[in-house]
Parts: structure tokens; C-alpha cells; sequence
């Protein structure tokens, strides 16, 4: 529990990037001579490992740090979507042990750990696991990560700082993390110095790179469970955006060439608004309601290499769930992992965080 550590958590639901902020920080400290260990106390059982499930990111993460620790050492608790059932049976002291001896086997021989939360720091609460009780049981720093330029922003990070520090939680400050260029300059100019006159410092500004946020064509066919009908080589396409094709066949190209990069959700019933698109810089077209498209759709798809994904879904039920995608590095991701090392290494002063812990 004398290891110097990070324990970073979103500010709120907005704020994407924790993970590539994790992995951007620990490759840097590692740059600089330091042995590094990562911990996610709780997390997401998204992948299969043998009998049980696990977060992917820890995977990523004994990949990218070459780390000699298993998975489930890296992160012992899992929480469904339904957990209170599983996780009510289990004693909240016996949870905190299996966390304390995890940490304890991985802190062995390390100079600092990098912790991450399992995205708001409110998820756990409820078995007995909050966020402050855990920064406080692992003596660490606990790091907001924000995405967001909305005023109510630095609201809920004043609140957040507010409430750790009355729980007795060290705060190290913030990290700003994807904000897009027509939001830099106010963060600076508004928000950052507000956040300094409540002493809260501000560790970096992160600009948005799309090849690290954006997900792929092939997250979005894992996440809705699609069949892609043709395109299957270019499912590695990134995709910026998300458009509804519902409008007049007329006026569908040039509103769709104002995004480029984007997917278009609309109907296997549509084959003008499908072609239209295709006609613009489009990365997939996702067909609701398992409605399968014209031939004239598919041989244009097919032409052009752009994925055509069929769902089961209606169209609301899709647009919800494309909603909470984002790009999400994986392990054996050479390209992202050294672009989240490089983003931290340009545009956050991580020697000053390691100060502020007290290392050299």
C-alpha cells in the first residue's frame, strides 16, 4: 500500500478516454525508468477467458506493459448489468479483501500503479465498493478525467473534488481529455482558471483525435450484433459520426457530404437514401428492422468497398445503442497504443504528476 498510485475516474457520463489515459500515462513513466503496475479494481466482464468472464482492458494492459500478472489478478470483480444479485450474496468485507490482496501481489517491486475506475466513480456503491472507499483502502490519488465543454462540467468536477476531499480522498486534479478544437480556446480561457482558484489543478489538455475515439466498423457490427453483407475487407474503417437516413432522396447527398466518415442508419427499404450515401465519403450503412436491401444496393456497395450491416433492430433501438460506442483499444492495437503514448507525451505533464506523488 506504499506504492505511489494513480486512481483515474471520469468526471461524468460525457468524459471518454480513461483508458487511453491510463495507457498513455503508464508507457510514458515506464519511458522514464520506472517500473509500472495497473490495477482496475472493478470492472466489465466483456471478454471470455476459459470458464469466466473478464474486462478487456486488462488484457490491454498485460499486453501494452508486458505486465507478468493474469488478468484476473489485474481485475479481480466483474460487474454484469445485472449484478446486485451475484454481488449481494458476497460480504462487502470479502470483497475488499480480494481487492487488497490482488493490489498487494501487484504492487510487489513496482515504483507506481496507474488504477483505473470502472467509468463513474459512483458504479459499486451499492455493494459496498464506492470509488473513495477503494481510493482510501489503496492510499492513492484519485484523477478526473472530462470530455465535455458544457458549463454543468466544471460543476460536477467542483462537486466530485468537493465530496472526495470530505471523504478524506487525495485529489491530484484533472486531465481534459478529446476536446474538439472549437472548445479548446474557452476551456482555457474560462474553465481551467476557474478550476485553479478552487485549487484544483489542471494536468493537460488532450485535443479529440478521431483514430483513437472513433470505433470501427467491426466494433459496430460486435456491439449490434450485425451480418455484414458485403465490404467484410474494410471493416477497419473508422467512423466519425452517425446519421439517420430519413430524409427526401432529393436532399440526401448533400446533407450526407457534409460528414465525412460517418455511418448512415436507415431502412433496407430505402435503396435511394442507401445509394445516396455511397455516393459521399461513407464508412458503413447499417439496415434496420432485418430488412435485406436491393441487389442494385449491394453491387454498389460492393463496387465502392463500403460495409453494409444488417440488424435486427428497429432504427431507434439502433441509434441508441451506436450512442454509447467509442473506440476502444484492444490488445495487439500497435497503431492506437502508440498514439495514446504519444497524445500524454505532447499534451500532459506527467513529470509533474509524478512530483506531485512525490517521485523523481
Amino acid at each position: 500500500m506504499n506504492v505511489p498510485s494513480l486512481y483515474v475516474a471520469s468526471a461524468s457520463k460525457d468524459s471518454v478516454g480513461k483508458t487511453a489515459l491510463c495507457l498513455g500515462l503508464a508507457l510514458n513513466f515506464m519511458d522514464l525508468g520506472l517500473k509500472v503496475g495497473y490495477f482496475k479494481p472493478i470492472g466489465r466482464g466483456n471478454v471470455k477467458k476459459g470458464n469466466r468472464f473478464i474486462d478487456s482492458d486488462s488484457l490491454l494492459m498485460k499486453y501494452a506493459l508486458k505486465l507478468k500478472e493474469e488478468p484476473e489478478i489485474l481485475n479481480p470483480i466483474n460487474l454484469d448489468y445485472r449484478y446486485l444479485e451475484t454481488c449481494l450474496e458476497v460480504d462487502c468485507q470479502s470483497l475488499l479483501k480480494k481487492l487488497k490482496e490482488c493490489y498487494s501481489e501487484i504492487s510487489r517491486d513496482k515504483d507506481l500503479i496507474i488504477i483505473e475506475s470502472l467509468h463513474e466513480p459512483c458504479l459499486g456503491w451499492s455493494i459496498g465498493l464506492s470509488a473513495t472507499k477503494v481510493v482510501n483502502m489503496l492510499q492513492s490519488h484519485i484523477l478526473f478525467i472530462s470530455s465535455t465543454c458544457k458549463d454543468e462540467a466544471l460543476d460536477e468536477i467542483l462537486c466530485k473534488a468537493h465530496y472526495s476531499k470530505l471523504e478524506g480522498v487525495k485529489y491530484a486534479g484533472v486531465v481534459f481529455n478529446s476536446i474538439r478544437r472549437e472548445s479548446e480556446e474557452r476551456i482555457k480561457r474560462l474553465v481551467i482558471p476557474l478550476l485553479k482558484k478552487r485549487n484544483l489543478h489542471v494536468w493537460g489538455l488532450i485535443p479529440y483525435n478521431s483514430m483513437i475515439t472513433a470505433p470501427t466498423v467491426s466494433e459496430l457490427v460486435e456491439v449490434l450484433s450485425g451480418e455484414v453483407l458485403v465490404g467484410e475487407e474494410n471493416l477497419s474503417n473508422m467512423v466519425e459520426g452517425f446519421l439517420v437516413g430519413a430524409m427526401r432522396p432529393e436532399s440526401a447527398i448533400s446533407y450526407f457530404r457534409r460528414y465525412p466518415r460517418k455511418a448512415v442508419i436507415t431502412g433496407g427499404d430505402r435503396p435511394d437514401i442507401a445509394l445516396a450515401a455511397m455516393e459521399t465519403d461513407t464508412s458503413a450503412i447499417i439496415l434496420t428492422g432485418n430488412l435485406y436491401p436491393e441487389v442494385r444496393v449491394l453491387a454498389k456497395a460492393k463496387e465502392r468497398g463500403i460495409p453494409i450491416i444488417l440488424v435486427s433492430y428497429d432504427t431507434y433501438t439502433t441509434v441508441q445503442k451506436v450512442q454509447e460506442i467509442s473506440g476502444k483499444i484492444k490488445a495487439g492495437d500497435t497503431k492506437r497504443i502508440n498514439l495514446a503514448k504519444e497524445l500524454v507525451k505532447e499534451h500532459v505533464d506527467f513529470k509533474g504528476l509524478l512530483s506531485y506523488m512525490g517521485l523523481k
